[in-house]
């Protein structure tokens, strides 16, 4: 009895062990930014790098990194590529569709305010 349990302990611990997202640094990179918001170009940096490694690699981007980044864009006035991004996100996660096509409106509402001025 004691080894079932045992046998089965170990297979959950290896089962969470897996993923299949891959977030490289995202958490250390997260944390980073919230202790440290001044070094704002080091995290989006951060997370373009993790975008690219996922895409390539084939697998998933994990929930929230294309939203994360396209906000940075937003603030950073690149409105198309911070749309596109919020549109990776809303495919990826059909959950987040009702955040990520409001983050479209105020992206194309700034995009629009830019360009009138």
């Amino acid at each position: 009895m004691k080894l079932a349990a045992l046998a089965g302990a170990a297979a959950l611990a290896a089962g969470c062990a897996s993923t299949r997202y891959r977030w490289g640094d995202y958490d250390e990179a997260l944390y980073a930014h919230y202790k440290r918001p001044q070094e704002k170009v080091e995290f989006v940096q951060r997370l373009a790098a993790l975008i690219a490694s996922a895409e390539q690699a084939g697998g998933p981007v994990p929930p929230g990194c294309y939203a994360e980044y396209g906000y940075a864009l937003l603030e950073a006035g690149d409105f198309a590529r911070a749309i596109d991004h919020f549109e990776k996100e809303r495919k990826a996660w059909p959950e987040s569709a009702a955040l990520m096509e409001k983050m479209i409106k105020v992206a194309e509402r700034q995009a629009r305010g830019r360009a009138g001025s």
